[in-house]
């Protein structure tokens, strides 16, 4: 290549999905997965979704705003998890973290700073689940996102909710 003539300061910017935009500061690598059907409860009869450290595209929910009831089940793939967490970000608002009590408080999006859920796990499977949240106050769609820790890092997925109303 002796001769030829390039420039660094032309790059290429990637295009960016909105979904990625949101999970980039979860992990800070995202990339989409595809998507699976789903409703409130992952089914025994289908493959269950497996978190990444990359971060997976989980299918989209419809709950009642003021009381959602939410239940993912997850195959481990043989992890073992070391902490468990729960995220959702708001269109437009401020993102905000559940505490292992079932409470929402606000979450400055580094994963540093989550709070351990203590989701169960156990048969290689992990179980997200929130009963009675109210995000009557929120905007949405709302991104909410699940995930583990292992010593290697947080796997995690993002799935939308959307409002019944």
């Amino acid at each position: 290549m002796h001769g030829s003539k390039t420039s660094s300061s032309t790059r290429i910017a990637p295009v960016l999905s909105r979904r990625t935009l949101i999970a980039l500061p979860f992990s800070a690598l995202i990339s989409s997965a595809s998507r699976r059907a789903m409703s409130q409860t992952y089914s025994a009869s289908i493959a269950l979704p497996q978190l990444s450290y990359a971060g997976v595209e989980l299918a989209s929910l419809t709950v009642d705003p003021a009381h959602a009831d939410i239940r993912i089940i997850v195959d481990l793939a043989g992890d073992r998890p070391m902490a468990s967490y729960m995220a959702a970000r708001p269109r437009g608002l401020p993102a905000l973290q559940r505490t292992a009590t079932g409470d929402w408080v606000p979450w400055d999006q580094h994963t540093q700073s989550l709070i351990d859920n203590r989701f169960a796990s156990s048969g290689g499977h992990i179980v997200f689940a929130v009963a009675g949240a109210n995000f009557s106050r929120q905007s949405f769609p709302l991104a909410l996102e699940v995930a583990y820790r292992t010593p290697a890092g947080v796997k995690f997925g993002v799935l939308t909710l959307t409002s019944k109303r």
